[in-house]
């Protein structure tokens, strides 16, 4: 696995990891996170994983595709819950296939 540095400055113009990456599963901790930090309540923003809630949660996502709290601006990219975003988001990429997804993207 590379061991580049992916810079915020790359991610607002690449937005790739957010878009059309529909298994975002969240945990408890996080869901409260983003409820505290929108004011919405969990269901709003995310999926049951299975036949229902209980089964576990997913994010949500725009019918583009697009995580629901993606922000698209003449093709620049921002998190809209940045300061409470989950695990995954916060500590992407974190395996070989998300590297190379990120340095094939790049502007």
């Amino acid at each position: 696995m590379e061991n580049n540095t992916i810079s915020s400055t790359i991610c607002q113009h690449c937005g790739v990891c957010c878009r059309n990456f529909p298994f975002v599963e969240l945990n408890d901790a996080e869901m409260t996170a983003l409820e505290n930090f929108t004011h919405l309540h969990r269901k709003d923003f995310t999926e049951p994983m299975g036949h229902s809630y209980a089964d576990g949660h997913f994010l949500k996502h725009k019918a583009n595709g697009d995580c629901i709290f993606l922000n698209v601006n003449n093709g620049s990219f921002s998190c809209g819950v940045y300061e409470a975003r989950a695990g995954i988001c916060r500590n992407y990429p974190v395996n070989e296939h998300h590297w190379k997804w990120c340095n094939e993207n790049r502007i």
